[in-house]
């Protein structure tokens, strides 16, 4: 990996959890730790959720990052998480689709793309 892709890795590690805690993940707890490493698709998050008394830790193996109509996208190709029934929940349901993500992560993850 390159200085810039690194540069721009550690600046999204450190507002994309920022972003999402105070959009998406609100009503469900927050991002505690998040890695990334664009160059090679991979995505390593933990978060702590309301109710739950582990973290939860979810590990993107391969992933993009799409642009359409003003609109960003994530669509995950490979996932696993600390939690066997959560996994198999991704694959099922997210695993090869394009989620949308809200303006204000698109917004802050379009800043260092």
């Amino acid at each position: 990996m390159g200085f810039l892709s690194d540069s721009k890795d550690r600046l999204v590690e450190t507002m994309a959890p920022g972003a999402l805690n105070s959009s998406i993940l609100e009503p469900y707890g927050r991002i505690t730790g998040l890695k990334l490493d664009s160059s090679s698709g991979e995505l390593d998050v933990t978060l702590d959720l309301k109710g739950e008394i582990e973290p939860l830790r979810v590990h993107i193996q391969e992933y993009e990052l799409l642009q359409e109509s003003g609109e960003m996208y994530l669509l995950i190709r490979r996932i696993t998480t600390s939690r066997p029934w959560l996994t198999a929940l991704a694959e099922n349901l997210a695993v090869g689709r394009r989620l949308k993500l809200p303006p204000e992560v698109a917004k802050t993850i379009g800043r260092f793309l």
